[in-house]
């Protein structure tokens, strides 16, 4: 296990490719989207801290119907 820094909107897993690895959000958040073409995309979702994801694709070797990545953080 290794810990990665990920910045926002940088794909972490892709739509219909099989991922090798699982993530666990330890601070932050990532969006689950649909990407519907170039243009187009509908967030099914947001993961926070704690959270895991890509584990299907990792231990199944299926590739995800959608694609996964870090939001931006905004301080309040």
């Amino acid at each position: 296990m290794k810990a990665e820094y990920m910045p926002p909107r940088k794909d972490v897993i892709l739509q219909n490719e099989v991922p090798n690895d699982v993530y666990i959000i330890v601070y932050g958040e990532v969006e689950i989207i649909d990407c519907e073409g170039e243009k187009k995309e509908h967030v099914f979702g947001t993961l926070q801290s704690v959270d895991m994801f890509g584990e299907v694709g990792a231990l199944c070797w299926r590739p995800p119907s959608i694609c996964s990545e870090p939001r931006p953080f905004h301080n309040s």
